[in-house]
């Protein structure tokens, strides 16, 4: 009877080498695994065969691979976010399509993220989100989603289940009852889902409902408010009414894990009383305890969460290098594909010139400028950051003005400002084409000019982007 075994902390993966003796005592003690996050290939890999060969049972070794393994450890191919990959693969008409060809490269793709996983000892991806993106507004789902529509989201969320099933890996449908229809980021804060039940049994619920028929072996319920189901306001990770509601009404008999218990969204509660209700409600496994020795101490005390844990199969180490450049070509074709065109030019490019549009002081746009330089050699750009005004005086006046905006979804970044939309709005009458490298929504109220949709700002993305323009 531990309560170690129903608990799965962070390692870090710069850090095994140096902090192995904590994560091999954690092991010692009998954690359920562990969550990886950072490092390199070969020095995590070696790091986590030493952790399962200390271990008296097999580690749930997980991570939050939406994009493959180069998403989390270097040396991994990274592939484009999940809207990226159905917007390449799919036809829009009257009905959800996908060829026969593109079947087979979402396949491919999937068992890239599984052989890569297999490979450096990852056994478990956080992986599909399961989340239809139906606001616009939301700052943390957005291109993590496949899609706005329940059909595009259980289609392409199943097909990730089976083929990283198929292949040895754990997959983890996430965030139950559904994130997409939020305006806030659990990181910072507690959104709440404001639909009634059959909206969000017509809705939110469906690739849930479809992933457990697939046979999706875990879920993660998100820190949401959904009092459709629970009218008391707890987040469904606490929730006995929702995780019952999954559990009696949706029929999953497999493991309910819970996001991370340092999020935002649990700031009203001390870490370890969240994670006392969190099992007292129905969850299974405590996901990145801050303290796992203290929450295992009050576990312990309370006499939760020390029953038996349904355990799985380990997959066969994977002893041979997976072909990572193959995948990473693959990843390239995709981002190319994905690459979304609305609206016509007026006419063609003659004088280009490029505004960027940034959030922070990084480095932006390198490789959409040298890719536009070959065929524009006096390409010229500037970019501002967030808060600067619009440098009218400095953009020539008989150019052919480009606008990246490069706005990136990310864990508490929290809600974009009045800045980006407003600078948007100001530039819309002089701007012959607006380019998205990344969340596709900020140009939502754009009118007029042709936008470009890339959702992602890699590099691949940003050469596709190029010669989209110069041969459209």
């Amino acid at each position: 009877m531990n309560p170690y075994s129903r608990m799965i902390p962070r390692l870090n993966g710069t850090e095994i080498d140096r902090r192995f003796d904590y994560y091999v005592d954690l092991v010692r003690k009998g954690v359920a695994g562990f969550i990886i996050f950072g490092g390199e290939l070969e020095t995590v890999r070696e790091g986590i065969r030493k952790l399962q060969a200390a271990s008296h049972q097999p580690l749930i070794i997980a991570s939050d691979l939406e994009q493959g393994l180069g998403q989390q450890i270097k040396g991994g191919a990274i592939f484009p976010p999940a809207m990226a990959i159905a917007s390449a693969l799919t036809k829009r008409s009257s009905r959800f399509q996908i060829q026969s060809s593109n079947l087979e490269l979402l396949r491919e793709t999937f068992k890239a993220f599984a052989v890569e996983a297999k490979y450096a000892g990852i056994n478990t991806i956080f992986a599909p989100v399961l989340d239809i993106n139906t606001n616009p507004a939301n700052p943390i789902i957005a291109t993590r989603a496949f899609g706005e529509d329940p059909e595009t989201v259980s289609f392409f969320g199943c097909e990730m289940v089976k083929v990283l099933q198929e292949n040895g890996i754990m997959a983890c449908g996430k965030h139950f009852p559904g994130h997409g229809d939020t305006d806030i980021d659990s990181h910072i804060g507690l959104p709440v889902v404001r639909k009634e039940i059959t909206a969000l049994e017509e809705v939110e619920l469906v690739p849930f409902r479809n992933a457990i028929r697939e046979g999706v072996k875990m879920i993660m319920p998100g820190h949401l408010c959904v009092p459709a189901i629970d009218p008391s306001g707890d987040p469904a990770t606490i929730s006995k009414k929702i995780i019952s509601y999954l559990r009696l009404r949706m029929g999953f008999k497999g493991i309910v894990v819970s996001d991370a218990m340092n999020m935002g969204a649990l700031a009203g509660y001390d870490e370890d009383e969240a994670s006392l209700l969190a099992v007292k409600a129905g969850v299974d496994i405590i996901l990145h305890p801050s303290d796992p020795d203290r929450t295992a101490s009050c576990l312990l005390e309370k006499k939760l969460g020390t029953g038996p844990l349904k355990r799985f199969v380990l997959p066969k180490e994977e002893k041979s290098p997976p072909d990572f450049t193959e995948h990473q070509r693959l990843s390239d074709k995709l981002a190319r594909m994905a690459v979304t065109v609305e609206g016509e030019r007026r006419t063609e490019l003659s004088k280009p010139f490029l505004l960027i549009l940034k959030e922070d002081k990084q480095e932006k746009g390198s490789f959409f400028i040298q890719a536009m330089k070959k065929s524009f050699p006096d390409f010229g750009h500037m970019a501002i950051v967030q808060g600067d005004e619009i440098p009218w005086s400095q953009i020539p006046k008989d150019c052919d003005l480009l606008v990246a905006v490069f706005s990136q979804i990310r864990a508490w970044k929290g809600r974009t400002g009045a800045w980006l939309p407003n600078v948007i709005g100001a530039l819309g009458e002089k701007t012959g084409t607006f380019i998205s490298f990344g969340n596709p929504y900020v140009l939502r109220n754009v009118s007029g000019a042709p936008r470009i949709f890339a959702y992602w700002d890699a590099r691949p993305a940003q050469k596709a982007v190029a010669e989209k323009l110069i041969r459209p």
